[in-house]
């Protein structure tokens, strides 16, 4: 009995994945994907919150490498960040993106999820997120290229 619980719960992503799926919600990856996911890299605990996340239709790993991006210098470890090394050349910042490095998504207009009208008679809202941005609302600035900072005009 206590194996048949493990079992239930190691592979809880991966069956609530199918049952989302069945209900017309799909997991952000592929079923076999997540199935694959689940069963390779559940038993780590870290990974198999993201198997569970992705499951309900969150992209916690697109997530996570978004703000590690963000915190990690841009050369590597030993280097100083883009933004001290771009600011000591004298560059100014970016009129788009006022240095951020990021503007709001056109498309959900920097909301990253919203509820859709209520349908049927039941008056359920469903939970949008928008596919452009991956539900963070912001996008990388065109015109800076997400560095923050004027491109020189040679």
């Amino acid at each position: 009995m206590r194996n048949l619980i493990f079992w239930t719960i190691y592979y809880s992503p991966s069956l609530i994945g199918w049952y989302r799926a069945r209900h017309g919600k799909p997991p952000v990856s592929s079923l076999k994907y997540l199935f694959l996911f689940n069963t390779l890299t559940g038993w780590t605990g870290v990974c198999w919150i993201f198997a569970l996340s992705d499951a309900f239709g969150k992209n916690l790993i697109a997530w996570c490498a978004f703000k590690l991006v963000k915190i990690l210098p841009a050369g590597g470890a030993g280097n100083a960040p883009q933004a001290v090394a771009s600011s000591s050349s004298g560059s100014s910042p970016c009129s788009q993106c006022q240095g951020s490095g990021t503007t709001p998504c056109s498309s959900c207009g920097g909301r990253g999820s919203w509820y859709d009208a209520p349908h049927g008679e039941s008056g359920t809202a469903q939970l949008m997120t928008c596919g452009a941005c991956t539900s963070s609302g912001r996008l990388r600035c065109p015109y800076c290229g997400g560095s923050g900072h004027a491109a020189a005009l040679i």
